[in-house]
C-alpha cells in the first residue's frame, strides 16, 4: 500500500512538473490539462502537499486564460489546503515558515490580484471586501495564533518530567552561552560548541513537540480567526484613524485602506522596484550627511498618497516583505521641501489587524492592578569585554552578522537616569551596572509593572531567530549566561502596556513572507506586553537619550504612546542638531499605541522642580 502510494505522489510531481513546463511555454490548455490530472490522482490518497500546489498552478492557468470563476475556486481549494496542513504543525515557528515557502503565499497574492480586478469590472459585488479577507488571512497567522497560545498553560497536565527537561535543556542551552564568554577559543573549539548547541536546541524543539502532542490544554485550544472588514470597521477604527495594509506579491502588489466607513484598494509599483527604492532610502534616511531626501517623496506618492483623505489624522501601517524595514514616519509630503509624513500625522504599526485586536482584547480581559511604573535596567557592565573589545572575534561564526563588541554604551546609564527622576522613586526601580543582570530581570515581579524599558546592547539573529538576544552584565552566573534569549523572553510573565527596547536593531529579525519579521519585538507581546517600543537600526546613543527623555517627559503628561513619540520627534526635527532622521526616525512603536498610560495625571513635583 506505501509503495502505491508512493508510485502515485511520483505521478503526481511529475505531472505538476509537465503543467509547469507547458504553463512556461505558454501553452495554458495543455498545462491545465496536466494539472487535472495531478489533482484527480493525488484526490485518491488525499496527497495535500500535492494538491496545493495543483489547484495553485491550474488557478494561474485558469487565469491566463481569461477564466475568472475557475481560477478563483481552485485558488481558494489551494488556500483551503495549505491552511489545513498548516493548522496541523505543533510549533509556531514552523507555521510561520510553511506558509511563506515554497510559493504557497502566491496562492494568497495571486488571488488578491484576480479579486481587485473583478472589483475594478464589478464594483458592487463585494470582491474587495473578499480581498481583504484573503489579506488578513495571509499576515502573521503565527503570531496570532501564539498570541491565543500566550493566554493558557500548555503544561497542565503533563508529566513533571517533561516540565523538568525542558528547564533543563534551557540550562544547558544557558551553559553552552557561558563557554563563548571563555578565553580565546580556538576554531576547532567554536565548531564543536556550534555543534552543541544545535543539538540542544534541535532537542529542545522535539521536546516542545512531545509537550503540545500530551497537552490536553493545546488539544483544546481554539485559535482566532482573521478578523472582518465589519469588525475592523466597528471595533477598531475611527473618523479620523486609518489602516494601510500592503500585499507584497512576486507579480503583483497593493495597499488596502481601511477608514470607518470605507475600503479602498490601490496597486503598487512591482516588488523589484520597491525593495529597491526602500533599500536606497533606507541608506539615505541612515547617512548623517546626507540632505537629498527625493526618494522619499517617491515612495510617498507610490505607497500612502493615493489612500489619503482630508479625515485621517492617524494611521495605522501593516508593512509587507522589505516595507516592514522603512520608517513611514520618514516619507516626504512636498516634492519642493523637506516636509516629514510625521509632521501631519499620528503613525504606529502592527503586524496585522487580527493581532492588533487579540492585543487589545488580551488587555481588557486581564484586570490585574500594577502597583509600579517602571522598571529600567541599562547599562550594564560587561567586565573585561568592555575594554578589550573582543565580542566581534568571541561571537564569529554564531551569528549571521559580525558587526558586534560588548563597548559601554556610554549615554545608557544617563537615559534610565533621566527616564526614572520623572517617576516617583515608589513606584519605580532602577537596575544598573554590575546589578543589571539576567537573573535579577527574571527575578523581578515583571507582571507588576507599566512599563518596561530596556537600555542595552542586543543581537538579532534572521536566520535562527530564537538564538537572538538582549545582553545584560556578565556576571560569570552559572544559573544564567546574561543573554535573554528569544526563547527566553517567551517565557517571562509581563502586564506592561509598553516595553521600551533601546538597544540596537530590536525591530529586526528573520523575514518570513506573510509572517513578517520574526524578532525579539514579537516575544515580548506574547510575553504579555501591549506595545514594543523598537528601533529600525543602530541609533547613536546619546541621541536615543535624548529622544527617550522628550517621551518619557510627554506619556507622563497624559500623552498617548503614539503622541507622545511622535512630539518628542518633531521635537528633534525642529532642533538644529539632532534634525535628520538618523536621530529621530529609527524607533517606531508597534501594538496599542493609543494606550494613555497615565491618564489626567499632573506631575506637580516635577513642575516645581
Amino acid at each position: 500500500k506505501a509503495e502505491e502510494i508512493n508510485d502515485i505522489e511520483a505521478k503526481g510531481m511529475l505531472l505538476n512538473n509537465m503543467g509547469i513546463v507547458y504553463f512556461n511555454q505558454g501553452n495554458y490548455e495543455e498545462s491545465t490539462k496536466s494539472y487535472q490530472k495531478a489533482i484527480d490522482l493525488a484526490l485518491e490518497i488525499e496527497g495535500g502537499h500535492i494538491l496545493w500546489e495543483a489547484y495553485l498552478e491550474i488557478a494561474n492557468a485558469y487565469a491566463k486564460q481569461d477564466k475568472a470563476v475557475e481560477a478563483l475556486e481552485n485558488y481558494k481549494k489551494s488556500i483551503s489546503i495549505t491552511e489545513d496542513i498548516r493548522s496541523q504543525i505543533k510549533l509556531e515557528e514552523f507555521r510561520a515558515s510553511y506558509l511563506g515557502t515554497d510559493k504557497r503565499i502566491d496562492a494568497y497574492h495571486n488571488i488578491i490580484h484576480l479579486l481587485y480586478t473583478l472589483h475594478k469590472n464589478n464594483a458592487g459585488k463585494a470582491y474587495d471586501i473578499e480581498a481583504f479577507n484573503y489579506l488578513e488571512r495571509a499576515k502573521a497567522r503565527a503570531f496570532l495564533d501564539s498570541l491565543e497560545l500566550s493566554q493558557v498553560n500548555i503544561s497542565m497536565g503533563i508529566d513533571f518530567k517533561l516540565q523538568n527537561q525542558e528547564k533543563e535543556i534551557m540550562k544547558d542551552i544557558s551553559n553552552i552561552y557561558n563557554k563563548l564568554l571563555a578565553a580565546k577559543l580556538s576554531p576547532e573549539e567554536k565548531k564543536e560548541i556550534q555543534e552543541q548547541l544545535t543539538d540542544k536546541e534541535d532537542e529542545l524543539e522535539t521536546l516542545k513537540r512531545e509537550i503540545r502532542t500530551k497537552s490536553p490544554v493545546y488539544a483544546n485550544l481554539k485559535y482566532p480567526e482573521a478578523i472582518t472588514l465589519e469588525e475592523t470597521q466597528k471595533e477598531l477604527l475611527d473618523a479620523k484613524t486609518a489602516f494601510f495594509a500592503y500585499s507584497i506579491g512576486r507579480e503583483n502588489s497593493y495597499a488596502f485602506v481601511i477608514t470607518k466607513k470605507d475600503l479602498s484598494i490601490f496597486p503598487l509599483p512591482s516588488k523589484d522596484r520597491i525593495q529597491s527604492q526602500v533599500t536606497n532610502y533606507k541608506k539615505i534616511i541612515t547617512d548623517k550627511e546626507n540632505q537629498n531626501f527625493h526618494l522619499g517623496y517617491k515612495l510617498f506618492r507610490a505607497l500612502v498618497l493615493p489612500g489619503l483623505d482630508t479625515n485621517i489624522k492617524k494611521i495605522i501601517f501593516i508593512p509587507d516583505d522589505i516595507l516592514h524595514s522603512l520608517p513611514f514616519e520618514t516619507l516626504v509630503t512636498h516634492e519642493k521641501s523637506k516636509h516629514w509624513l510625521i509632521e501631519d500625522y499620528k503613525i504606529a504599526y502592527a503586524p496585522s489587524i487580527s493581532s492588533l485586536r487579540e492585543i487589545i482584547e488580551r488587555k481588557k480581559s486581564n484586570s490585574t492592578k500594577r502597583h509600579m511604573d517602571i522598571l529600567a535596567l541599562g547599562d550594564p557592565d560587561f567586565g573585561s569585554l568592555e575594554k578589550e573589545n573582543i565580542g566581534n572575534n568571541m561571537l564569529q561564526n554564531f551569528f549571521p552578522s559580525n558587526d558586534f563588541s560588548f563597548f559601554r554604551l556610554k549615554y545608557s546609564g544617563t537615559e534610565i537616569e533621566r527616564i526614572s527622576s520623572l517617576f516617583k522613586k515608589t513606584k519605580s526601580k532602577v537596575i544598573q551596572r554590575e546589578n543589571a543582570t539576567e537573573e535579577r530581570l527574571k527575578k523581578s515581579d515583571l507582571e507588576d509593572y507599566k512599563i518596561i524599558h530596556l537600555a542595552t546592547h542586543s543581537i538579532i539573529d534572521d536566520k535562527r531567530p530564537a538564538r537572538s538576544f538582549i545582553v545584560f552584565s556578565l556576571d560569570n552566573d552559572p544559573e544564567e549566561d546574561g543573554f535573554l534569549q528569544m526563547r527566553e523572553i517567551y517565557n517571562l510573565n509581563l502586564n506592561s502596556d509598553l516595553v521600551t527596547l533601546s538597544a540596537c536593531q530590536t525591530g529586526l529579525g528573520q523575514l518570513i513572507k506573510g509572517e513578517g519579521i520574526e524578532g525579539i519585538n514579537r516575544a515580548f507581546f506574547f510575553a504579555g506586553s501591549s506595545s514594543v517600543l523598537m528601533s529600525l537600526w543602530a541609533v547613536n546613543d546619546q541621541a536615543t537619550y535624548q529622544l527617550m527623555e522628550r517621551f518619557y517627559t510627554h506619556l507622563r503628561s497624559s500623552e498617548s504612546i503614539m503622541d507622545g513619540l511622535r512630539k518628542a520627534k518633531l521635537e528633534m526635527i525642529d532642533s538644529d542638531v539632532l534634525s535628520h532622521p538618523y536621530y529621530w526616525a529609527g524607533f517606531v512603536i508597534s501594538g496599542k499605541a493609543d494606550q494613555i498610560i497615565f491618564p489626567n495625571y499632573i506631575n506637580r513635583w516635577l513642575l516645581l522642580g
